[in-house]
């Protein structure tokens, strides 16, 4: 069991030891909206690339795919996303607002998608759960460098614009966007359900 410290300033263990800083700092991790700068620099974003690539990856398939945008680009891929054919239906048009917040709120964008492959070994469901490993894996990572990230949908037809207006291969399914920088506010923690919720031991 976890619980907080007296004071608050730590966690520990249900047998009252310390837990490692690294761990205790990622038990705070929560999503924040909106992000503005700074957001990771290079060789940061470099260190939360990798972590994906630390995500348990049955059969070495790296399904995971990832485009990513910044600065002024998200603005030049924005407008390429409003004048998409796809974006010009009346229902489309009533998105354009999400569309623009989606892609340049955050100073960093982060274009998520899974690429399947047939493997007698790695079924469809396992390859799309790596994927979703090696999101949580940037999140985290994110997290530990002192930024936040805000993993979300892509509303209407966002998600198969970008698909077609960034190059993303047919066979590509889109899982979203990652937005990485500073909240503008400081954010809450929201309450955490006790793990006796989800796991129990089998005896």
């Amino acid at each position: 069991m976890i619980r907080l410290s007296s004071n608050h300033s730590h966690l520990v263990s249900s047998e009252g030891a310390s837990l490692p800083e690294g761990l205790e700092q990622l038990l705070q991790r929560r999503s924040a909206w909106p992000l503005g700068l700074p957001a990771p620099n290079g060789q940061e974003f470099s260190a939360i690339l990798q972590a994906a690539a630390c995500a348990p990856d049955h059969a070495g398939l790296t399904p995971w795919r990832f485009k990513f945008v910044r600065g002024g680009q998200r603005h030049v891929l924005l407008e390429r996303v409003l004048s998409h054919s796809d974006a010009q239906t009346d229902e489309a048009k009533t998105m354009h607002g999400k569309y623009t917040a989606k892609l340049t709120t955050a100073p960093l964008v982060v274009v998520l998608a899974a690429r399947l492959k047939e493997h007698p070994k790695a079924p469809g469901f396992e390859q799309m759960l790596t994927c979703g490993a090696a999101v949580m894996n940037m999140l985290n990572a994110a997290h530990l460098l002192g930024y936040h990230g805000f993993w979300s949908s892509t509303p209407g037809a966002l998600g198969d614009i970008l698909k077609d207006v960034m190059g993303f291969e047919e066979q590509d399914q889109m899982l979203g966007l990652l937005n990485l920088g500073t909240p503008a506010h400081t954010p809450t923690t929201p309450p955490r359900v006790s793990a006796e919720v989800f796991a129990q031991e089998w005896v």
